[in-house]
C-alpha cells in the first residue's frame, strides 16, 4: 500500500533535514563540532575581538600544543588531534606606551577530546581566574610600609582613575581599608583593574584624617601627598601586571 505525502509534512521533513545539516557547519560556534575547537572571543563589552591568540593545551603530554587566532568576527576554529584538551586564549593590549598580556576568561576549564568543543572567551577588568585559587584578571598592587610606620590597619587608600582603563573604559575610584574585597591581606591590594590611578593615603583616627606620603617602592623617587600609579607588564610577557606603594608620614 502507498502513502501520499502530504504538502505540509513534506516541507516540515526536508526543514528538518536541512537544519539538522547545519548543526555542525563550519563557522557555526555556537555548537560542538566534530573534529574541531571552535568559538568566540569579545572585549569587556561583549564586542568581538580580532587576532586573540587561542592555545589548546595538551593535558597528557608536556609541551603539546595546538594554536592558532580569531578572525574579524571573533571566531576560531582549530582541528583537534586525538588525545585531551584545554582552552585557553589571551591578548595584546598596547597602553600608556606599554605592551600587556592579558589572559581571557573561559566560559569553562574543562578538558575536551577530538569528538569537538565550543570553548568562548571573554575579556575580563577583574574578577578570580577559573583553574586556581590565586589567580585574578586584575592587577596587584605590593604594599609597604616605610621605616616607623606601623598603622596600616588605619590607612585608608584611594585610587582615583587618571584617565581611562586598559579597555578604555572610565573605571571608578576605589577606597580602601585593609579587609575590603581589594585588600584582604596586608601587603598586597589585589584584583585591581589595570589603568593609571592618582593615588592618595590617610591615616584615621575618630573623625580625623592625616595625609599620609606615598611613592613607588620600585622608584627612586621622593614621597608625596599624592602617587600616580602605573601597572608594569610581566617583563617575561605572560599574562599579568604589578605595580608598588610605600606608605609613611
Amino acid at each position: 500500500m502507498t502513502k501520499n505525502i502530504t504538502a505540509p509534512a513534506l516541507l516540515a521533513a526536508l526543514i528538518l533535514a536541512t537544519l539538522s545539516a547545519c548543526d555542525t557547519a563550519p563557522g557555526d560556534t555556537s555548537r560542538p563540532e566534530s573534529g574541531y575547537a571552535t568559538g568566540t572571543v569579545v572585549d569587556t563589552r561583549g564586542d568581538p575581538i580580532a587576532g586573540a591568540k587561542i592555545l589548546l593545551d595538551n593535558t597528557v603530554f608536556y609541551a603539546s600544543y595546538i594554536d592558532g587566532s580569531t578572525a574579524e568576527d571573533g571566531t576560531y576554529r582549530l582541528k583537534v588531534q586525538p588525545g585531551a584538551w584545554r582552552a585557553h586564549a589571551s591578548i595584546k593590549k598596547d597602553y600608556n606606551g606599554r605592551t600587556y598580556s592579558l589572559e581571557l576568561h573561559p566560559d569553562s576549564i574543562d578538558s575536551f577530546d577530538d569528538t569537538g568543543a565550543v570553548r568562548n572567551f571573554a575579556w575580563k577588568l577583574e574578577g578570580r581566574k577559573l583553574d586556581n585559587d590565586w589567580g585574578y584578571y586584575g592587577g596587584l598592587v605590593k604594599v609597604f610600609n616605610e621605616t616607623g610606620f606601623y598603622e596600616m590597619e588605619d590607612v585608608e587608600i584611594t585610587l582615583a582613575p587618571d584617565g581611562p582603563l586598559i579597555d578604555g573604559s572610565e573605571g571608578s575610584t576605589l577606597v580602601l581599608r585593609l579587609g575590603d574585597n581589594y585588600w584582604r591581606q596586608l601587603a598586597y591590594l589585589e584584583d585591581i583593574p589595570i589603568g593609571r590611578y592618582a593615588v592618595t593615603a590617610a591615616l584615621l583616627d575618630g573623625d580625623t584624617r592625616q595625609p599620609l606620603k606615598l611613592r613607588d617602592w620600585d622608584a627612586e623617587v621622593d614621597p608625596a601627598e599624592r602617587m600616580q600609579l602605573d601597572f608594569s607588564p610581566d617583563a617575561s610577557g605572560s599574562p599579568g601586571a604589578t605595580a608598588s606603594i610605600a606608605i609613611g608620614y
